[in-house]
C-alpha cells in the first residue's frame, strides 16, 4: 500500500508542478502576444496539455522530468521575455508555496482533516508535498537548458535574436544531452542538493 501511495504522490506532485509552471506562461502569452488567436484564450485552460507523459515516466523512474509548454507563436521580443521570466517567476512562487505547505500547513492537517497523523491520507500529503518541492527544483534546472521549449531559450532569443538559428540547429543535441543527464541522475542530484541547501538555510534561520 505504501508503494502505491508513493507512486501516486510522485505522479500527482509532478503533474501539479507541470501545470502550475506552464499555465501562467500561457496566460501571459494570451495577454501580451499580438499573434495569438481567439481560440487560444480557451485552449490554454485545458490543463492536461501541460502534462508531459514522457516527463511523468521520467519523474517516476529517474526522479527528473519536464513539462509540455503551450505551442506559442512567438514573434515579439517583449512577449518572449515576458513568458520566459514568468516561467522562472512561477517556479519561485511555487517553491515558496511548497515550503509553506510542507512546514506550516502539513503539520496541522491531521487536526484540520480529523485524521490520524499516520493515516494513509496523511502519508500521501507528506510525500506529495516533499516531491512537489523537489519537482520544482527539477523544472528549474531543466529550463536552464537552452532548448526550444525552455524558459531560458525565450530569454536568450529575445536578448540576442542572432542566437535563434544556432540554438534551433542544436536543439536535438541539447535535448539528447538533457535526456542523458536525467537518465544518469545528474538532474536529480542537482535538485536534491538545491533542496537540501534550502532546507539547511531554513533550519538555520
Amino acid at each position: 500500500m505504501e508503494y502505491i501511495i508513493e507512486i501516486t504522490a510522485v505522479l500527482a506532485a509532478s503533474a501539479l508542478a507541470m501545470i502550475l509552471h506552464e499555465l501562467p506562461k500561457s496566460i501571459i502569452y494570451v495577454l501580451t502576444g499580438r499573434h495569438c488567436e481567439e481560440k487560444d484564450k480557451y485552449r490554454i485552460f485545458k490543463l492536461y496539455r501541460y502534462i508531459d507523459p514522457v516527463g511523468l515516466i521520467l519523474f517516476l523512474t529517474c526522479h527528473a522530468g519536464c513539462s509540455r509548454p503551450y505551442p506559442y507563436r512567438l514573434k515579439e521580443k517583449d512577449t518572449n521575455v515576458a513568458i520566459g521570466l514568468t516561467g522562472f517567476l512561477s517556479l519561485g512562487v511555487m517553491l515558496m508555496a511548497g515550503y509553506a505547505f510542507y512546514y506550516l500547513i502539513l503539520p496541522r492537517l491531521p487536526m484540520i482533516l480529523g485524521v490520524n497523523p499516520t493515516d494513509h491520507l496523511m502519508l500521501f500529503f507528506i510525500q506529495a508535498g516533499w516531491y512537489f518541492i523537489y519537482a520544482v527544483f527539477v523544472l528549474f534546472i531543466v529550463n536552464l537548458f537552452p532548448m526550444i521549449s525552455s524558459d531560458i531559450f525565450l530569454i536568450i532569443v529575445a536578448i540576442s535574436p542572432k542566437q535563434l538559428i544556432p540554438l534551433m540547429k542544436n536543439d536535438t543535441l541539447i535535448k539528447c544531452l538533457l535526456f542523458i543527464c536525467i537518465v544518469l541522475g545528474g538532474i536529480s542530484m542537482l535538485a536534491a542538493q538545491g533542496k537540501g541547501g534550502i532546507e539547511q538555510f531554513l533550519d538555520f534561520v
